[in-house]
């Protein structure tokens, strides 16, 4: 997910530290859920890549204090806290089990991403079928090892390779052959 917001947050113009861009602006948003872990460590990554970071954690995911430790500096305390500008949001609280339990705090994100024009980029969103009310709309989102992605608007697919070892699937007897090869993130969307 770092690399798609890379890309699509501005590309190489705007996180190379020797040009006169300013970097783009990414808020990452943490929930207890295994999306919210993975935007922790794409937080991680793009802490090394000059991105201008904002890290809400909204709940914290149970054995990643030490990361949470390393990026205390990008931490925010509020969505109050964060910049009026952002460049792209990167969504770590569509996740299945958060959206099961619909916290005090999610319909106010909700709001924050419906009034803040920066693209969204969702970490494998998984919609449970009856929800309060529609979570935030993705630009983009990543599906993690396949798509497993359940109904809602998840926009740009991208696949995103995760190192699932083959034996993963066949002690599921699922048949599985990877597609990735060289690539890391496969685009699962039409270009043009």
């Amino acid at each position: 997910s770092s690399g798609i917001n890379a890309e699509y947050g501005g590309g190489s113009c705007r996180v190379n530290p020797h040009n006169h861009n300013k970097p783009p602006v990414a808020v990452v948003l943490i929930s207890s859920g295994d999306a919210g872990k993975v935007a922790l460590t794409t937080a991680m990554h793009l802490s090394q890549h000059c991105v201008s970071l904002q890290v809400l954690i909204l709940e914290r995911p149970k054995g990643c204090e030490g990361m949470i430790n390393v990026l205390s500096q990008y931490i925010v305390q509020s969505i109050d806290s964060v910049p009026s500008v952002v460049d792209i949001i990167i969504d770590g609280i569509q996740d299945r089990n958060t959206l099961l339990r619909w916290p005090e705090w999610l319909d106010g994100i909700i709001d924050w991403c419906e009034e803040n024009p920066a693209p969204l980029l969702s970490i494998d969103p998984q919609h449970p079928h009856k929800l309060p009310r529609s979570p935030p709309l993705p630009k983009w989102s990543c599906a993690l090892g396949a798509p497993l992605l359940t109904q809602g608007s998840v926009g740009r697919l991208f696949l995103v390779d995760i190192g699932l070892f083959p034996s993963a699937f066949q002690e599921q007897d699922i048949s599985y052959t990877s597609p990735f090869f060289d690539k890391f993130v496969i685009p699962l969307h039409r270009t043009c």
